[in-house]
């Protein structure tokens, strides 16, 4: 006695259905770790702007915010940020921001927004432009005086 079945095509289709499983299963854990990546590029550049802008805020501060509004990534145990800020008032601020976690590493290097040195510079500019027009008046008066 010989008995037959005719099961070929459900071993194909295990056979494929397991490999299309396991490529939905890998573009999945790919956009999970682009989406923590990006979550995480965000988020520190938001930080970075904020210590930038607010002159109250300090670094210590941003990396604890930056932190909780990241959150837990999905594809790595958690993010880690530092934020510090480099210079003096006379030669220009900047901050100096890293983060990273799982193969994603990312530092940003900022200039800390002080519109105040912007308009000293304006005024020095003003200040000496007219000293250059009180100059070259009294060169004319003097020129047309001899």
């Amino acid at each position: 006695m010989k008995y037959s079945y005719e099961g070929s095509f459900t071993v194909e289709a295990s056979l494929v259905m397991s490999v299309v499983l396991m490529a939905v299963l890998t573009m999945m854990r790919m956009a999970y770790g682009l989406r923590d990546e990006v979550v995480g590029s965000m988020v520190l550049m938001e930080s970075v702007e904020q210590l930038g802008h607010n002159e109250e805020m300090e670094a210590v501060e941003a990396v604890e915010k930056a932190l909780e509004k990241a959150g837990t990534p999905y594809t790595w145990e958690r993010y880690d940020f530092s934020m510090e800020i480099a210079g003096s008032p006379f030669t220009g601020r900047k901050i100096l921001a890293s983060g990273e976690g799982g193969r994603w590493k990312l530092e940003i290097e900022k200039k800390v927004f002080e519109p105040e040195n912007f308009l000293r510079f304006i005024a020095l500019l003003d200040r000496e432009e007219q000293d250059e027009n009180k100059l070259q008046e009294r060169n004319e008066a003097q020129l047309f005086n001899d």
